[in-house]
């Protein structure tokens, strides 16, 4: 029986799959957006510099995307002294696509050797030179769509300023037409309660039903580490974040990829593991996630998914864990009475908002009034992007999870090999999510988006992740 019902969930999602591919107007659920001209900020992972991307640009000549540090409400052309120094966008730094020369007009960054001859040009200023413009970028004529590495640095420090009333800080990118108007902006922005402020629409869903954003071994992560003084062969390969929790979850993380390992020695008995690399107190992870839902009442999955260090073959480790997460989070824990199938508000009605769903069946089953199963992680295991994309692509296309109230997880990084990662063959984590990280952001806004549940990514802030799933949750309760 079991065999059929499988077999008919494939063949119903087959049909959908035809049909959705027969029309090219039905493919696309939300038309109205489809030509409208968006930007977005995010930083790289590997020297932490802006990136700026767009889509559905006008790509026409005198266009420009002028990088500021406060919001700018007007541009205006100023005559540029002579001898100013312009220097032109160095491409290796892109990491993105658009292949021709972009003009980038730096105050900080990596740059091509200054030409001076300019004279008696034209530059732009903001707000009546009131704010400073670090960076000018020429979308290539007639091409859309493009991401660049600006070499503008992005500090993190700014980052730990966040609070629950932030939305935009730090830096603004507005596109403009010769005339210096303003066709589209965008900012650095934090998204602490965006839940909450979608609750009217998406208040009725469940979490399988969301666009929730993830990260992959949220805590491995290093408080005022800098890649570019700092690196060594461990952290190329045991970091996969830049923010600590909180920042991830002030940013609109809403599910963390959590490893724990014991250690008996230290007066501290369990620390957040990747692989066999110790990183983070847990106790420091708890107390983020703790504070936060205290002050937001975001929904947050706390996923324990894999004991790398520590836990042995018997269940003893596994019992003081549970007593141990029972005992930080105290009511906040959602009861597993509710399961997978509750809504949003059902869970918000009890207050309880951490969902702790841990991988090991057995100790579910003892504890059913704590925990709940496993997140399905979807693991490519993969090296390459084609690899990658092929798989994302394919787990996406016959999804039997739709039909089931589990929340799935698209583990959407790369995943080195043990001798990739002694002979040091891929340059680090960094640098993959840095080659990646903008595929995944195109694949999820423009394709795979519309039937995503949990999208989890290394250095997310590389990312569009996050502003994809709020816009697409906005959207599905008109779907």
């Amino acid at each position: 029986m079991a065999g059929k019902l499988f077999l008919l969930a494939l063949l119903m999602l087959l049909v959908i799959h035809i049909e959705a591919s027969s029309s090219s107007e039905e493919s696309n659920p939300y038309p109205e957006d489809s030509h409208k001209l968006k930007l977005w900020l995010t930083i790289s992972a590997r020297r932490r510099f802006l990136e700026v991307s767009w889509k559905n640009a006008p790509a026409q000549s005198g266009d420009f995307v002028l990088l500021t540090k406060q919001d700018p409400t007007s541009f205006e052309k100023l005559l540029l002294p002579p001898g100013t120094p312009l220097a032109s966008f160095n491409n290796e730094e892109a990491s993105g696509f658009g292949e021709a020369s972009v003009d980038y007009v730096p105050i900080h960054g990596v740059t091509s050797k200054p030409d001076t001859r300019n004279s008696g040009q034209r530059f732009w200023s903001a707000n009546g030179g009131t704010i400073q413009i670090v960076a000018a970028i020429q979308p290539s004529e007639g091409i859309s769509s493009q991401w660049f590495t600006t070499g503008v640095p992005f500090d993190y420090a700014l980052s730990q300023n966040v609070t629950v009333e932030t939305a935009c800080y730090g830096f603004w990118a507005s596109y403009i037409d010769e005339e210096g108007r303003i066709l589209a902006k965008t900012c650095l922005r934090a998204y602490p309660r965006w839940m909450n402020e979608l609750k009217s629409l998406i208040g009725e869903m469940r979490l399988r039903d969301l666009f929730l954003p993830g990260t992959h071994d949220s805590g491995s992560y290093r408080p005022d580490f800098d890649p570019l003084l700092k690196e060594s062969l461990v952290t190329k390969y045991a970091l996969c974040q830049d923010d600590d929790i909180r920042g991830q979850l002030m940013h609109g993380v809403r599910y963390l990829d959590i490893r724990v390992g014991y250690y008996r020695n230290s007066e501290e008995k369990f620390f957040i593991y990747h692989g066999i690399t110790k990183q983070r107190p847990l106790q420091e992870v708890i107390n983020q996630v703790r504070d936060f839902v205290l002050e937001t009442n975001e929904i947050v999955i706390f996923g324990l998914k894999e004991f790398p260090v520590g836990f042995g073959k018997g269940l003893n480790v596994h019992h003081l864990l549970v007593s141990y997460l029972r005992e930080q989070f105290e009511g906040l824990i959602a009861h597993p009475s509710l399961t997978w199938r509750a809504t949003l508000r059902d869970i918000w009605n009890r207050k309880q908002n951490v969902f702790l769903a841990y991988d090991r069946q057995v100790i579910v089953d003892e504890y059913p009034q704590l925990l709940y199963g496993s997140v399905e992680q979807r693991w490519g295991n993969v090296q390459t992007w084609p690899r990658l994309e092929q798989y994302l692509r394919n787990i996406n296309d016959f999804d039997v999870s739709r039909f089931t109230s589990r929340p799935v997880a698209d583990m959407a990084e790369l995943t080195p090999e043990t001798w990739d990662v002694i002979l040091d063959k891929h340059g680090g984590l960094r640098k993959m999510a840095d080659n990646i990280n903008w595929r995944i952001s195109n694949l999820y806004r423009d394709e795979l988006g519309v039937n995503a549940n949990i999208v989890a990514a290394d250095f997310i802030r590389g990312t569009t992740l996050v502003d994809t799933a709020i816009q697409y949750n906005r959207r599905k309760i008109y779907a």
